[in-house]
């Protein structure tokens, strides 16, 4: 009888202390988490750039190393002067507005024409987070 009580007293600690579970946050554990917003692609006469919100919701921050889209032959990261950049180190906890007076994405040799308001995908390859797919409305 004894045997049965404690081992009832047993899972009843056991199921009460399962609900008491705590999964962090990005934030509390402190890793990376990078989320692409607002992402717009502008035909030029001889290629495209991409603009786009990036939101850093981690602690630590990660490095763009390049940049890679089906729709051109070159993508390359450059500044708001339109030239190129190796790397581009992305801080940790905040929003990096990738635009024409600041980095952005350009796009030569395209492999075929784009139309507006078609979504098109270019892939930034990052350092700690791998591939991150940026979705960019043609305009």
């Amino acid at each position: 009888m004894r045997a049965r009580a404690l081992a009832a007293l047993t899972l009843v600690g056991a199921l009460a202390s399962g609900g008491c579970v705590h999964y962090p946050t990005i934030l509390e554990a402190g890793g990376t988490m990078l989320r692409p917003d607002k992402g717009r692609l502008v035909r030029l006469s001889e290629g495209a750039e991409v603009y786009f919100d990036l939101r850093s919701n981690g602690m630590y921050g990660d490095t763009v190393k390049s940049v890679v889209t089906p729709v051109a032959r070159v993508a390359q990261l450059v500044d708001g002067k339109g030239q190129p950049l190796a790397t581009y180190e992305l801080p940790g906890a905040k929003v990096i507005v990738f635009d024409a007076k600041g980095p952005h994405v350009v796009l030569k040799e395209l492999t075929r024409p784009l139309v507006p308001g078609e979504s098109v995908i270019v892939t930034l390859m990052m350092d700690k987070s791998g591939g991150l797919g940026v979705i960019a409305v043609v305009e």
